[in-house]
């Protein structure tokens, strides 16, 4: 009796613990090649409709795209309060109040077709095909501060 009690309770325990997918409500308006996350705000970057605002996990979007010279988004990073976006041909660009507004941080950039960022420590790191950038964080965003 007690081995099969044993099982019974492993065969419901396992299975209330089995996580599945639910969608989200959006954002619509174009595909998400990117998701990125800073604090409780969820940002999603499109194709062709740049950078979707959530704020309550999904429920609602919004777009925050005010200073994005191009809506085709191919990666997001957030360092610390910081957000990062990708562009297929405009480069990076920067917000410092979640998607506001933003402002192109390019120098040194010879191509401005971004595949990738990351955050490492005080680096941003992008990659363009064949080549990746630092952006040294500390030094670039020392008195930076979009209104």
């Amino acid at each position: 009796m007690k081995k099969i009690i044993k099982v019974f309770l492993f065969l419901l325990s396992s299975s209330l613990s089995s996580a599945q997918w639910e969608q989200t409500n959006g954002p619509y308006g174009g595909e998400v090649h990117c998701l990125a996350v800073s604090k409780t705000n969820l940002f999603a970057g499109t194709n062709n409709n740049g950078v979707f605002l959530s704020t309550n996990n999904g429920t609602s979007w919004t777009e925050v795209n005010s200073g994005l010279t191009s809506k085709s988004v191919s990666s997001l990073a957030v360092s610390e309060t910081n957000l990062f976006a990708g562009t297929n041909n405009n480069g990076v660009f920067l917000s410092t109040n979640n998607g506001t507004s933003w402002m192109e941080v390019n120098s040194g950039l010879t191509s401005k077709s971004v595949k990738s960022l990351a955050v490492s420590g005080t680096n941003l790191l992008q990659a363009q095909f064949d080549e990746v950038y630092i952006y040294q964080l500390i030094t670039a965003l020392a008195g930076l501060q979009l209104d």
